[in-house]
Parts: structure tokens; sequence; C-alpha cells
């Protein structure tokens, strides 16, 4: 089972070679350009067969450039569909990156959204406690008398 915390550390893991911080999305003042907030919208959890859903989960990165130019923004789209497309690796396991885009979320000050969609199949663990044993039963049956 992916979590959204193993999608988010992924994703923090996969920007931490760039050198630029990350800040939690409760921060809303006080931060230093250049840096990233990382966003995650699970969209849907369907129960697809008895022990498997289907998950759609869009990942946004926000990204406030140092020098709040287009050009910044554009190198940055092409660094992070490097890092993150065409396959994302969350733990042991691959799941494609789909409908990969960008829009500036703030003309003024050029914050760029980058976002993509993760579409992934996921095992429903049954949290259902076993029975306990009941050993050994042993059964008389009367007959009629016999």
């Amino acid at each position: 089972m992916i979590t959204l915390e193993e999608i988010w550390t992924t994703i923090k893991n996969g920007l931490d070679p760039l050198n630029i911080t990350v800040y939690a999305s409760e921060i809303k003042e006080g931060f230093f350009r250049a840096c990233f907030f990382i966003n995650l919208m699970p969209i849907k959890s369907e129960t697809f067969k008895l022990d498997t859903s289907e998950n759609l989960v869009t990942v946004e990165i926000v990204y406030f450039s140092a020098n709040k130019t287009d050009l910044e923004n554009l190198q940055m789209y092409d660094t992070l569909k490097g890092i993150f497309t065409p396959i994302l690796t969350i733990g042991t396991k691959k799941k494609i990156v789909r409908n990969y885009r960008a829009e500036v979320i703030d003309e003024q000050d050029h914050i760029y959204s980058i976002k993509f969609d993760l579409n992934f199949y996921d095992e429903i663990v049954d949290t259902t406690p076993a029975a306990p044993d009941m050993g050994t039963m042993t059964l008389t049956l009367n007959l009629g008398g016999q």
C-alpha cells in the first residue's frame, strides 16, 4: 500500500539534489526564495475489486523562483520533468506520471505551479481479526433411543 506520506517523501527526496529549500504547506510567510512547497491532493480512492483500490493523487510543486523570472520558471519545469517523469519510484513501486503540466499562479511574483497525476492500483489489506480457534468439538446424537 502506498501512503500519501510516502508520496510526499518521494517528492521531497527528488527535490533535495537541487539544494532549494522545501517548506511545509503550513508556512504562509517568512520564507526565502528560491523555494518549493509540496501539496498532495487525493482525488479519489475507489474499491476496484474486493482486495484492490484505484487511486488518483495530484501532486503540486509550487516554485518561488529566486529572481521572479519566466526563464527561471521554464528551466525549473524542464528540470522537474527530468526528475519525476516518466516513472516515479515510490519505495519499491514504480508508478507512471500522467498529465504533467504547469501554470503561473501569480503573475506579479511569478509563482509557478507544476502538477502531475499518479493513478495507481493498491492492495486493500483486510484488517479483520481472525476468529479464535475453537478447538475440537465432540457431538453425540441420540437417534430415537437406540
